[in-house]
């Protein structure tokens, strides 16, 4: 059964939820910028931290749920499954600022080759 987001929001999140996974390390940093600067965003900025929580914990159980893995890692078919679902629900708009966030997440604890090489599939994915 293909991925499918309820809204953005989702889309949005699930973009950020395979940024913190592409490292097998999800890091202090990564949750400080998630729970602070995503969080501020407009779209979560009336959710309580529970809400934005629980929200970020839904978008990833359905991510890791929904998409072939291999070793632990999401398969390159899976995160064109899951760029393709969130581009039709992000305007172009939202898309860059997945995008301009996923690389700002990445930098936050040192982008490593696996990281870039899943912003630059971003970077395609949403051109």
């Amino acid at each position: 059964m293909p991925i499918k987001f309820e809204n953005s929001s989702e889309a949005f999140l699930s973009v950020l939820t395979v940024v913190v996974g592409a490292d097998n390390v999800g890091s202090i940093a990564e949750r400080d910028f998630l729970f602070e600067k995503v969080k501020s965003l407009p779209s979560y900025g009336n959710l309580s931290l529970p809400e934005f929580s629980k929200l970020l914990g839904q978008v990833t159980d359905k991510v890791y749920s929904a998409l072939p893995q291999a070793d632990g890692a999401i398969t390159p078919a899976g995160l064109d499954e899951l760029l393709a679902a969130a581009k039709s629900q992000l305007s172009p708009e939202l898309q860059q600022a997945a995008l301009k966030a996923a690389a700002q997440l990445s930098e936050s604890d040192e982008t490593d080759a696996a990281e870039a090489a899943l912003l630059s599939r971003i970077r395609r994915a949403f051109s």
